[in-house]
């Protein structure tokens, strides 16, 4: 599991929102915090592994069938974890987090308390997420002697 102290998070958030949730997460002693303007920057920092986890904030107070997110998850492709901060979080806004690559939503005015929960359990279920090779498993196959391999009827005692 990594720790949350050594993790690096970035936030993508603009203003004032962003600096004030920077300011807390430093406030959990999180070892680096980065505050991006967009989920591009936010992307590429996922894509060279210098992020742990992404948060990102939107300012629609509820997403609605009419502005879908549209934009993946910005650790999506690199394995990130990423979590969505919303004002109000439905079982509608649960379902478009993850379809675009999030691993929850969260609401905004969320309990420090909490907040470090959801980022704990993000950042443990992280890169484990990823598809492992099948080549693996057929080359660990392969090399297993062959009366493991070999599936007889249990002996009856």
């Amino acid at each position: 599991m990594k720790s949350i102290e050594r993790a690096h998070i970035v936030v993508v958030a603009g203003g004032e929102r962003g600096e004030a949730l920077a300011a807390q997460l430093r406030h959990m002693r999180v070892a680096q915090v980065t505050t991006v303007g967009d989920i591009e920057g936010a992307r590429r920092l996922c894509v060279q592994g210098d992020a742990s986890l992404c948060l990102v904030a939107y300012a629609e107070a509820v997403l609605d069938a009419v502005q879908p997110v549209t934009v993946a998850a910005p650790g999506r492709d690199s394995g990130t974890p990423s979590l969505m901060l919303i004002d109000t979080v439905t079982a509608y806004s649960r379902r478009i987090a993850r379809r675009a690559g999030y691993s929850a939503a969260v609401p905004a005015e969320i309990a420090p308390q909490m907040l470090y929960r959801r980022i704990g359990a993000a950042l443990q279920r992280g890169r484990a997420r990823l598809p492992q090779p099948k080549a693996f498993a057929f080359q660990f196959a392969r090399q297993m002697p062959p009366k493991i391999v070999e599936f007889r009827r249990p002996t009856l005692h």
